[in-house]
């Protein structure tokens, strides 16, 4: 059996299907039980029934104190439905009858609870449909056991509806062979973290939790954006042979390790890595990175139950910039909203989360959390090379807050006798239009610049890249995309700031060219992506890229500009080709 979906991570690999379900963030595992396991099973639904409805009733008389008895209610009411049972006899009896374990059979119940209170045509009803999937969401929680049992087996393809950037943080991907997903874009940021680790990745297989069983042996192939289920010897023997193939490959990247990252006409070009854990930078100096140019400090909070506190901030940022020393290292402020969520950290209800409170608006709304961070990052400046940088920013008011908090720790550092480096460079993510508009005056009081392609393409286009319903107007190509480029990569010349570019499309060695030709001169791509993006710049004459750049941005439309880059790829001098890309 085939299925074919899109490629979000370039590579091949076999293995062990390990099937999930989420909810809510919650990693929920579909796996068969056999007959004499039923009943422990539906003793630990019991159990965390049970558990539920204790933490429902303790909420109800917390909410009644401090809000309002009629608002306390409302979880009393919860509590009941913990209890009927019709919720709880379907579970039973489809533990009993499919013989799955009870988090999928619960699952499952709810889907089809909420699926009901959908179709219903009275919108209080309708409205039900929140409070069962959050009962379910607690029933799962309790069940969990603190996550205990997610435990993927080492060397397993994880098959999943859909992997959230805080639910994937909670395991380590170095036990994952590959993704196998039914949502999920090439640029959001679970198909990020899967670059990052250099994981083979699919997404777009509808249903795949339901057509795919814990067991089953895969082969997803990444180039492509097949998953080959239980294949035959014919199609085991050919993944065989294209693995030998790639492996080849990536030995003959490593030849360029140490030779510098330098165009063919001798213009040198600042290579740096994109890390979100200290281990990155690991792989970083592996890959003779000149720094790293983007920290995503998310994933120290997303791996937490509760917020790490300011020294537990210093030791993980010191543990990396010592390891990349005496190379800089760019700390980006925490950058959750959206899709991003801590479960400690809930966020307002918002009818489109990617518009709503995130980046640097929702600190400057905690000013306790963006101060804890920066009192973090100062420290570490006191011994090592570190800036910082603002993520989402709007306007000059963003950034005027920012340098507020900021002097104030650096004031209260001072009291206690901390040392810091006083002139911490102090940058911004261009990722908004509103700030790529305003470049010159926010360079007034900024010392570096960031592009961040991923946010700046869906917010140019007006498409979320986490909504795989409008990928064909997700374009880092669109001919607007790359004016905006241009206008930034002028803007930061002009006034004299380092502007380096860290979305996704950085470390696609296809559009390295065209980069150059916009005018950007720093790279910052995961590590993994070092060395090809390396080759793809040593392959090239800034003279090119610049003509490439200038047909470019004369184009009317992405399908040009595509049609463009690939007749210029072919010639491309000096540079590898990776199997099976041809």
């Amino acid at each position: 059996m085939m299925f074919r979906g899109i490629s979000i991570s370039s590579g091949i690999a076999r293995g062990e299907a390990f099937v999930l379900s989420s909810v809510d963030q919650i990693l929920v595992p579909r796996r068969s039980v056999a007959a004499d396991e039923v009943d422990a099973e539906l003793a630990r639904f019991s159990v965390a029934i049970g558990t539920a409805e204790k933490e429902l009733l303790a909420l109800r008389d917390d909410v009644a104190k401090r809000i309002g008895v009629s608002e306390g209610d409302i979880f009393a009411a919860q509590a009941l439905v913990v209890r009927d049972p019709r919720l709880h006899g379907q579970v039973v009896a489809v533990v009993q009858q499919s013989r799955i374990n009870v988090e999928a059979a619960l699952l499952d119940v709810i889907e089809t609870f909420v699926r009901a209170f959908d179709q219903v045509s009275d919108p209080y009803l309708r409205d039900r449909a929140a409070d069962v999937r959050d009962i379910g969401r607690r029933i799962l929680a309790a069940l969990a056991k603190d996550d205990a049992f997610v435990e993927i087996p080492d060397g397993s393809i994880l098959v999943a509806d859909e992997l959230l950037p805080s639910a994937i943080a909670r395991f380590e991907l170095d036990r994952v062979k590959a993704l196998v997903t039914d949502r999920g874009g090439k640029f959001s940021h679970t198909s990020i973290l899967a670059r990052s680790s250099r994981i083979p990745a699919v997404s777009g297989i509808r249903n795949a939790p339901l057509k795919i069983k814990t067991g089953d042996q895969l082969i997803v192939d990444g180039v492509s954006g097949m998953v080959f289920v239980n294949p035959d010897q014919a199609v085991q023997s050919e993944y065989a042979r294209l693995e030998a193939e790639l492996s080849g490959y990536r030995a003959g990247l490593q030849e360029s390790i140490d030779l510098p990252s330098v165009t063919l006409d001798g213009t040198t070009i600042l290579l740096l890595a994109n890390a979100s854990k200290v281990s990155d930078t690991e792989a970083a100096c592996l890959y003779r990175a000149d720094g790293i140019g983007l920290y995503r400090t998310e994933f120290a909070f997303s791996i937490r139950s509760a917020f790490p506190s300011e020294e537990d901030q210093y030791q993980l940022w010191k543990r990396a910039a010592e390891r990349i020393h005496p190379r800089k290292i760019v700390l980006r402020l925490l950058d959750v909203g959206g899709d991003k969520q801590l479960p400690y950290f809930p966020l307002p209800q918002a009818r489109n989360p990617s518009l709503a409170q995130r980046g640097i608006r929702l600190l400057l709304k905690n000013p306790d959390l963006l101060k804890s961070q920066l009192r973090a990052f100062l420290r570490v400046s006191a011994e090592h090379p570190v800036s910082v940088l603002i993520p989402v920013v709007g306007g000059i008011e963003d950034v005027r807050g920012t340098r507020a908090v900021l002097n104030e720790a650096m004031a209260e550092l001072t009291a206690e006798g901390k040392a810091f480096n006083p002139k911490i460079p102090l940058g911004a993510m261009i990722e908004v239009p509103s700030a790529a508009l305003l470049m010159a005056v926010l360079a007034k009081e900024l010392d570096f610049f960031s592009l961040g392609t991923n946010d700046l393409v869906q917010y140019v286009l007006a498409a979320d890249r986490e909504d795989d319903t409008v990928d064909d107007y997700y374009q880092p190509l669109h001919p607007a995309v790359l004016r905006v480029i241009r206008f930034v990569s002028d803007a930061a010349r002009a006034a004299g700031r380092p502007l380096s570019i860290c979305g996704e499309i950085a470390g696609d060695p296809a559009y390295v060219q065209l980069l150059l030709g916009l005018g950007l001169r720093e790279f910052s791509v995961a590590p993994g992506e070092i060395l090809e993006v390396k080759n793809a710049i040593r392959a090239t004459t800034l003279s090119d890229a610049e003509t490439l750049a200038t047909a470019a941005l004369a184009k009317d439309s992405t399908s040009e500009v595509q049609e463009l880059l690939e007749k210029g790829r072919f010639a491309r001098r000096q540079a590898p080709s990776m199997p099976g890309k041809e």
